[in-house]
Order: structure tokens, then C-alpha cells, then sequence
């Protein structure tokens, strides 16, 4: 059975899990951290873009407020070594477009620091999804839609046509960004500071 939304009313809310109540059903579906810390009220009636994960022992729902966390959920999955419990925790602990940047970017400190992820999980992932998220950032930019990484995606790109490989480069521009408390700065100055990096 193919499940894609199940809506009904909350009769259970925890930090791993809602039941949603449908039909007479009650439906236990594992959330990420994002959605049930804000505090979803018994009686509520919401929705969920679902995703239903069969394994030889067990059969469980995944349930995601937007289809795309739900579809970049059942992307991880896809890794090597990156489970259903590991995807919800990235999704849980970063936002959609921040997690994908940090992809694209080869961010695998920033990575790490989600729980259960390591370094060479991270790495994997990065090397797994890299085509992925570029695609992805062609689309937003096709729809005028802006990202908060844009500049240092365009400071990477930069550094690779001017000759770096993308490892000195993606280094360079995320040891920058990390000084910069979140806030992009101008372009020019990215660069320039992350050629005094390499």
C-alpha cells in the first residue's frame, strides 16, 4: 500500500512520534524534530506527506509537513548506510535548503554535528547527492527563487574556474562563512578572503 498524505486528529504527540487518528484508526508516525517541538496539540487536526518504509521486520510511516522534506527524506534513504532514522534526524535539525547546501557546498563539519551522522557518512553523502543538490539549485534560481548559500556557491564556482580544485576550494569558502555568523557577505569579499585560505 502507497501512502502520499494522511490527515486526521492527534490523539498522542511526542518527540519521536504522533498518532493520528482517521477513520477510527489511529496511525503511530515517526515526525522529525523540527515538527514536534512545536508543540502539536492533542485534538488538532493536521495533515502529513508521507513516506511508508517496509523492512523485512517492521513497517513504519514517516510523516513530513511538505512533500519536498518528504521527498529529500526519501532521497537520504537511498545512501549507502543512511537509514530512515538517520534521514529524519537531518531533516529534524536543519532546515530543507539549509541541509542542501551544505551538501552541495561539501560541508561535512556542519554535517557531523547533526546526531548520528560522522565524517565519513557525511562524506558519503556529499559525494552521493553532489549532482543532486546542483540540479536543485539550477531549479530555484530558474524560479527566482533565492537561497541563503548563493554567494557561496557562486564564490565556489568562481574558485574552481580560476583553477582550484573544488576540496581547496569548498574549504576555503567554508572556513570564510564560518565567520560570518550566518550573514552572507558581498561576493568580492568571500572570494578575496578565501584566496588568502588556500
Amino acid at each position: 500500500m502507497i501512502y502520499e498524505t494522511i490527515g486526521g486528529k492527534v490523539t498522542f504527540s511526542s518527540l519521536e512520534y504522533v498518532v493520528l487518528e482517521t477513520g477510527g484508526i489511529g496511525y503511530k508516525i515517526f515526525v522529525p524534530l523540527n515538527l514536534s517541538t512545536k508543540g502539536l496539540k492533542l485534538g488538532e487536526s493536521i495533515t502529513l506527506f508521507i513516506s511508508h518504509v517496509v523492512r523485512e521486520d517492521s513497517q513504519k510511516l514517516f510523516g513530513f509537513s511538505t512533500r519536498e522534506e518528504r521527498n529529500f527524506f526519501e532521497k537520504l534513504c537511498t545512501i549507502s548506510g543512511v537509514g530512515p532514522k538517520t534521514a529524519l534526524a537531518m531533516i529534524g535539525h536543519m532546515e530543507n535548503s539549509q541541509l542542501k547546501s551544505a551538501i552541495q557546498m561539501g560541508n561535512a563539519s556542519l554535517l557531523s554535528k547533526i546526531p548520528g551522522i560522522g565524517k565519513k557518512t557525511a562524506e558519503r553523502i556529499i559525494v552521493d547527492l553532489g549532482d543532486t543538490m546542483h540540479k536543485w539549485r539550477l531549479e530555484q534560481s530558474a524560479q527566482g527563487e533565492s537561497i541563503s548559500s548563493d554567494v557561496a556557491l557562486d564564490a565556489l564556482q568562481t574558485l574552481i574556474n580560476l583553477g582550484y580544485n573544488r576540496a581547496q576550494a569548498q574549504k576555503a569558502v567554508t572556513k570564510v562563512l564560518e565567520t560570518t555568523e550566518g550573514k552572507d557577505p558581498p561576493l568580492s569579499n568571500v572570494i578575496a578572503l578565501a584566496l588568502k585560505n588556500i
